[in-house]
């Protein structure tokens, strides 16, 4: 019971976030067309949104969907209404062990999802099927504890437990070396003006203490654009999905030395 009450009433949580239009804002740092969106489920926190879905009415994003009751996270999908910008349905789509970050990979006319799957050792690859909206288990992609792992060019790229927050980013053998916590990935690659970016996580303090938005060119990384209290990055027809850390008692948090979740 107390686990419950410290996860409900103590512990950090998440709030999802959406803007319309291009991303140039964001590229200078500016967060002011972002819309928070309230969270009608009281059972948990909604975070790390992927964009599934856009049509003229709604908005579908998949999104970590942690419960109180369990501490565990689910995939679900979320219904966003885009005259209202509130969420009007939620759908369980993967469950059984903590589910985070559902990758999306769009392959031979497929949605494929990869969420992060660490506590059990391995980062497995399902396809969607939006008419049942289920999800069907297709292979193991790797059998280590990949952490927000991210597929750019069929190539992974992840950082992994015990330092999932760290400075190494790798890509197979490749490693990617930092001066600071900003390997974790924040969401998918994305192309702005003809050059290849991807966000991250920035770490130094706390999980979840900022987004760090880095260049990638000639096989090295380079960041151009950090976002203060921003965890999650993802742009998609004209969607960009984010979300924050809400802490009203972050310091009695780590005063008991808790790490983030």
């Amino acid at each position: 019971m107390w686990k419950r009450l410290w996860r409900k009433y103590i512990a950090p949580k998440w709030q999802l976030g959406i803007a319309e239009g291009p991303i140039h804002a964001f590229m200078q740092g500016n967060t002011e067309g972002v819309v928070w969106i309230e969270n009608p489920y009281r059972d948990g926190w909604l975070a790390d949104p992927f964009v599934l879905l856009v049509d003229e009415e709604h908005i579908e994003l998949l999104v970590e969907d942690f419960r109180f009751a369990d501490g565990q996270g689910r995939i679900s999908k979320v219904l966003i209404d885009r005259r209202k910008m509130a969420i009007t349905g939620r759908r369980v789509l993967l469950e059984g062990g903590h589910y985070s970050f559902p990758a999306i990979l769009w392959e031979d006319g497929k949605v494929m999802i990869y969420p992060e799957h660490s506590r059990q050792g391995r980062l497995d690859l399902y396809v969607y099927d939006a008419d049942s909206e289920t999800c069907s288990f297709v292979r193991t992609l790797s059998d280590q504890p990949l952490t927000d792992a991210v597929i750019y060019r069929g190539e992974i790229y992840s950082t992994a437990v015990p330092d999932a927050n760290g400075r190494v980013l790798s890509k197979g053998n490749r490693k990617y070396c930092f001066d600071e916590c900003i390997a974790r990935n924040a969401g998918l690659f994305f192309e702005y003006e003809g050059k290849t970016y991807r966000p991250a996580q920035e770490c130094n303090r706390w999980y979840g203490h900022a987004l760090s938005i880095q260049l990638y060119e000639n096989d090295s990384f380079r960041e151009v654009v950090r976002i203060s209290n921003m965890h999650t990055f993802n742009h998609f027809h004209g969607i960009t999905a984010v979300d924050r850390k809400r802490s009203p008692f972050q310091w009695l948090y780590r005063l008991f030395g808790q790490t983030d979740l």
